[in-house]
């Protein structure tokens, strides 16, 4: 067992023994519509669609004092007067016995006080928009127990940016009353401006014996949420604040239990567009049996989302995360709009960001693939007849949004994107169906993917190279900008990898033209890249100034001599001309940026912008973009150690920043957040407190770490011809395990390492029979079927 916890793959939760974390350790509860985000404290917020515009309840984070609150709070009051919570917090009574179990799509406490035992199981039904507390309590005494059970929300304002900077204004803006009728506090937000005008109710399975709508009135005169004056005088004052003030729910229900006796019952916090729909919502889980049944389609639903990859394999580690945890957060990570953690506040403006939301398609695509075909159509939508894409916009509002700078690497991401759609699907269709440019006609798919990788072509530097604009990828090279005509080599890398993919799928549809512009644009590229003004003697520049000035990612630099994104990315795009610059750029990478925690993606880091003289902006030195670790970048080192063949090497990076073996080799207190789920970055030297994770959940470390374990280390791919069986393992692997669906067939995929090499197939057999070169056959109608893999 960890320090604060520890995994149960059977179960496939993660299991919190300590009530303080290093910071809070949350879980997603959520249908796609409705989410709660909660700690392992029962700290949290939930929100309708956007975490930025339709927030139901408030929540500090870390970002203020007291951390981690409020959230989903029930007070258990016995007749003797003691007072206790079965999520710890915030009464923070001494527990006999406490557990939280963090599974997926739910959390459930385990605690007990003097023989008096709760289960309390938070979760999100599939089709409805409500967060249930599940609540059994069981009576292990000799005597019988009467205790008043109180639960506790606060209520925020829907468009989140209001709660700190309106307050005064908004909270007269609300009515929270009390239902008779449904036994429900009753909680109304009637702000004029455009949002989802929410009806939202707080209730109880139980009968209700009080309630309070007004935060004054349930914690009182120098009261707290560790000891609300209503709990501790045992008695809610039902009383509403029509014409608003402090919203809260309240729920008051006396409980009597005999020796060996439980009781369950539910509460809800619902919402939809219309009171009668809210009603509705309320009155079906008043029943507990129903709400039971709720809870087994929610596990049903993660078990077969679960089910299209499962593997067996030497390392636990590994396994446990492409089996469980990596899957499951590519879910959440899928809806950015969800983007609120115990760290990040979701205040930001809402919608979905073009190129993140491709990336995060990406792993989606075998998962679910109906979620990230339609994701990638609403993509298409976006962009304009030029080619260019707006960065981002509100698919609920269907306009684009404001974005801080224009992003040159929109035009790429969908062309990755589909290739691994038609090459999990086999729909070629798709490629040839119509969508409409913004405010334009509708053209094909394949058409939208070429008039992208032509804008970005069609605007070039001093290199030949394409120009970065404002940022590309690394969105913190704008503090560089000059005068506009800047080059970005890792741009010109990933244009070609594009063009690849795009010719591959031209060549499907016999599309001529399409194809040898893509032959003309990689040779070009290629050639370009290469150039002495490109090339730095022993790897790639990253940015390019139109001056004499020296180019980031140069020898000539004194900070910022080397970045990683154009040394992995010169193997991927298969640009590194001749071959052995590939292996030498990798091998200097390793060097100047390798640290025990992964790799940086600059080095040295900058003590000043643009030089170590000037002030610095942004992050500082070993943090984030600016000589850290970054995860998703470094995800693209593991691939491009793959495709060098060097297995070994590839592994050592992956497993770098699997948050398991994070937190467990660094250290809880060090790494900081949860050992399930993804940071984007990790903090370096020359900061102090190196090793700490930042910005767990939200990342494309998410959606690549999934695609490099998978397909590129495991080797299990989706190609258009079929699915590949290309393996690059660490040598020391003997066998290893892979139950794979594709296309309609359930391929148990064992493979043999006889030798210990680390990449290289000798043989395989389908069902049996010897199959040339390593691309699986299609199988007409069958089901099932067994490979068998020998490695040599």
């Amino acid at each position: 067992m960890d320090k604060y916890g520890r995994f149960d793959d059977k179960r496939r939760e993660y299991v919190i023994s300590e009530h303080f974390t290093p910071l809070p350790w949350i879980n997603f509860l959520t249908n796609d519509n409705f989410t709660a985000i909660i700690s392992q404290a029962g700290g949290g917020c939930a929100f309708y669609r956007e975490a930025s515009t339709g927030r139901l309840t408030k929540y500090n984070q870390t970002r203020a004092i007291p951390v981690d609150r409020p959230g989903y709070y029930l007070y258990l009051r016995e007749s003797d007067g003691r007072i206790w919570s079965p999520t710890f917090e915030p009464v923070r009574t001494k527990l006999s016995g406490w557990k939280c179990r963090h599974g997926l799509g739910y959390t459930t406490y385990h605690a007990q006080h003097r023989k008096l035992a709760a289960e309390l199981t938070y979760f999100v039904p599939r089709g409805d928009d409500a967060l249930l507390w599940n609540v059994k309590l069981t009576n292990k005494r000799d005597t019988a127990v009467d205790l008043t059970s109180f639960a506790f929300i606060e209520f925020s304002f829907l468009l989140a940016i209001r709660e700190p900077q309106y307050w005064q204004w908004c909270r007269f803006y609300t009515g929270t009353t009390f239902d008779k009728s449904l036994d429900a506090v009753k909680y109304d937000y009637h702000v004029y401006e455009d949002q989802p005008k929410l009806k939202i109710y707080f209730s109880s399975s139980l009968p209700v014996s009080g309630f309070d709508c007004d935060r004054n009135s349930f914690i009182g005169r120098g009261g707290t949420l560790d000891m609300p004056a209503a709990v501790r005088e045992g008695k809610l004052a039902c009383k509403e604040l029509p014409g608003g003030g402090f919203p809260i729910a309240a729920l008051e229900n006396k409980i009597h239990l005999e020796p060996g006796q439980t009781i369950e019952y539910t509460l809800n916090l619902c919402c939809s567009l219309s009171w009668e729909k809210s009603a509705s919502i309320v009155k079906k889980f008043k029943d507990n049996a129903v709400v039971q049944a709720e809870l087994e389609k929610v596990k049903s639903y993660w078990a077969k989302y679960l089910d299209v990859y499962q593997s067996d394999l030497p390392d636990e580690d590994f396994q446990r995360m492409v089996n469980i945890w990596n899957p499951y957060n590519c879910s959440i990570a899928f809806n950015r709009k969800k983007s609120m953690t115990g760290m990040t506040t979701g205040m930001e403006k809402g919608g979905v960001q073009s190129r993140d939301s491709s990336q995060d398609s990406m792993s989606l695509i075998s998962l679910r693939t109906d979620l990230a075909k339609e994701r990638m159509e609403l993509i298409y939508k976006y962009q304009m007849p030029s080619g260019e894409y707006y960065s981002s916009f509100d698919p609920d509002h269907g306009k684009p949004s404001d974005f801080y700078a224009v992003r040159s690497d929109n035009g790429l991401w969908p062309v990755y994107t589909t290739y691994l759609y038609v090459s999990e699907t086999g729909d070629f269709s798709f490629l040839e169906k119509k969508i409409p440019y913004w405010q334009g006609q509708e053209v094909s798919v394949l058409e939208h993917m070429v008039q992208g990788l032509k804008h970005i072509a069609s605007r070039r530097g001093k290199n030949n190279l394409p120009l970065i604009i404002e940022i590309d990828w690394n969105d913190n090279l704008y503090i560089f900008h000059e005068d506009g005509k800047e080059e970005s080599v890792m741009l010109a890398q990933q244009l070609v990898y594009a063009c690849r993919q795009l010719k591959e799928m031209a060549e499907k549809l016999g599309a001529v033209e399409i194809v040898r512009w893509c032959d003309g644009l990689i040779e070009e590229m290629t050639r370009n890249l290469n150039s002495a003004g490109v090339w730095d003697g022993e790897w790639y520049k990253r940015y390019i100034y139109s001056t004499n000035k020296p180019a980031l990612g140069s020898k000539d630099r004194r900070q910022g001599k080397i970045f990683i994104n154009t040394q992995s990315w010169a193997v991927i795009s298969e640009t590194a001309v001749p071959p052995s610059r590939a292996v030498a750029c990798m091998d200097q990478a390793h060097k100047l940026c390798g640290t025990k925690f992964g790799l940086k993606l600059c080095s040295p880091a900058f003590t000043g912008i643009p030089e170590p003289e000037d002030p610095l902006y942004n992050n500082g030195p070993g943090i984030r973009e600016n000589g850290g670790v970054f995860n998703h970048a470094h995800t693209w080192a593991v691939m491009a150690e793959t495709m060098l063949r060097r297995g070994d090497k590839a592994y050592e990076l992956y497993r770098q920043v699997l948050p398991n073996v994070s937190s467990r080799e660094r250290g809880e207190d060090i790494y900081v957040n949860e050992p399930y789920a993804f940071s984007s970055t990790s903090i370096v030297d020359p900061d102090p407190r190196e090793g700490e994770g930042d910005m767990a959940w939200f990342s494309g470390t998410v959606t690549w770490m999934y695609l490099v374990g998978t397909q590129y280390i495991l080797g299990v791919r989706p190609v258009l011809k079929g699915l590949m069986i290309d393996p690059c393992i660490p040598s020391a692997w003997g066998k290893f395990t892979v139950k794979r669906k594709y296309r309609g067939v359930v391929y148990t995929i064992k493979v043999r390492n006889p030798d210990h090499v680390s990449t290289g197939v000798k043989s395989i057999k389908l069902d049996g029979v010897r199959i040339q070169g390593n691309v699986l056959p299609e199988l007409g109608d069958k089901k099932e079927a067994t490979v068998e893999v020998v490695m040599g």
